[in-house]
């Protein structure tokens, strides 16, 4: 029900999936904020459903999905200056020694020092910029959103620097 009342997109098999682990694994129904989750992770947006699906062009079928066919362009058996590659939407390439501003401590407020440490930069494209040519407001938020989430989502110790908005 609150599929349908909410708009949450989950389909036949996300439903018996959820309603299985829910009820038989978990014992218990999920909350609201569990609902909007499944539902904003399992979406085309962060899952990429289309990149990942069957090609069928003029009744043929295509060997390579379009996500098969980006990440062949970076065989993992050659050499080459990638530390992390397809992840999360992003990827590292290997950086060089820098001067960083960074916290004395990680597990609670400290002062800030400069430390010289290795720093790998993190490329990201955002590929949900659609709503840009319909409403320009909330699609230019999705794509700066994104690629903010997608340089957090690579790992501990991303940070987010510059991005742009292409016109």
């Amino acid at each position: 029900r609150i599929n349908d009342e909410r708009g949450l997109g989950f389909d036949d098999f996300d439903l018996d999936f959820y309603t299985d682990l829910f009820q038989k694994k978990l014992g218990r129904n999920p909350s609201d904020v569990e609902c909007f989750d499944m539902g904003q992770s399992n979406s085309e947006h962060s899952r990429h459903w289309y990149f990942s699906g069957k090609m069928i062009i003029d009744g043929v079928e295509k060997t390579h999905t379009l996500f098969q066919m980006v990440k062949a362009t970076l065989p993992k058996d050659k050499p080459n200056n990638s530390i992390i590659a397809f992840h999360d939407n992003s990827s590292s390439i290997r950086g060089y020694q820098v001067q960083a501003l960074t916290p004395s401590r990680l597990d609670t407020a400290g002062k800030m020092e400069v430390l010289s440490k290795v720093l790998h930069p993190i490329l990201t494209a955002e590929t949900h910029n659609f709503p840009s040519a319909v409403a320009p407001f909330p699609g230019a938020e999705t794509g700066t959103g994104g690629r903010l989430r997608d340089v957090m989502a690579t790992g501990r110790g991303a940070y987010a620097v510059a991005g742009s908005l292409r016109r």
